[in-house]
């Protein structure tokens, strides 16, 4: 993958970019509750990372499979594909590209819910680098760490996704590898892409 310089744009809506929320995981290091609507700063975590995609894409899809009700209080809530079910993060990546796709849509913005820090700022870097190069994925990188689940995917490739998940592969940043995905470097960003996977995460 190539690195991608940054060049200062005014900051805008694309129109052509809609943004997905990563809510559908199992919460296996929360003890099973929903990561999402695990609170950080008195705030669900889900609520501080739509807050940032809105700002700078919309609308907002969300991808959960529980708390329902909850979540559509952010933005329109998306399932995985029945076949999918369980497949982890890429299965709700290929749900906001299928219907990101079918309403015209020609890229995802895309974010997990567990990065609470996270700021518009980032989100509108990766939208500027994704625009030099459209054909292609433009994903985050922080200190020499890939962050394939904060990045820009075209829905073209929905097809490339899904033959991935059939082949039992749900490594993220295999398909962004085999995307021929770009890498933008947020130096000095490491807390905005801290993952706050457990209880304890969530205290600072």
């Amino acid at each position: 993958m190539d690195d991608i310089s940054h060049k200062t744009v005014a900051t805008e809506t694309c129109r052509h970019v809609c943004a997905l929320l990563l809510a559908g995981g199992a919460g296996t290091r929360m003890h099973g509750q929903d990561k999402g609507l695990m609170h950080w700063r008195n705030r669900p975590m889900a609520h501080w990372v739509a807050e940032a995609l809105s700002a700078v894409a919309t609308p907002l899809l969300i991808s959960a499979n529980r708390s329902l009700e909850d979540y559509r209080r952010l933005g329109d809530v998306l399932q995985d594909a029945p076949e999918f079910k369980g497949q982890g993060p890429l299965a709700g990546l290929l749900s906001g590209m299928t219907e990101a796709r079918k309403r015209g849509y020609d890229a995802l913005l895309v974010s997990p819910c567990d990065t609470p820090g996270i700021q518009p700022d980032v989100f509108q870097r990766l939208l500027n680098a994704w625009r030099e190069q459209p054909e292609r994925p433009v994903i985050a990188q922080c200190e020499g760490k890939s962050h394939p689940l904060h990045g820009v995917y075209p829905v073209s490739l929905i097809n490339l996704l899904e033959t991935q998940l059939r082949n039992d592969n749900r490594r993220v940043m295999v398909f962004a590898e085999s995307a021929g995905a770009g890498i933008l470097d947020c130096p000095e960003a490491e807390e905005a892409f801290k993952n706050r996977n457990r209880p304890e995460d969530l205290m600072s």
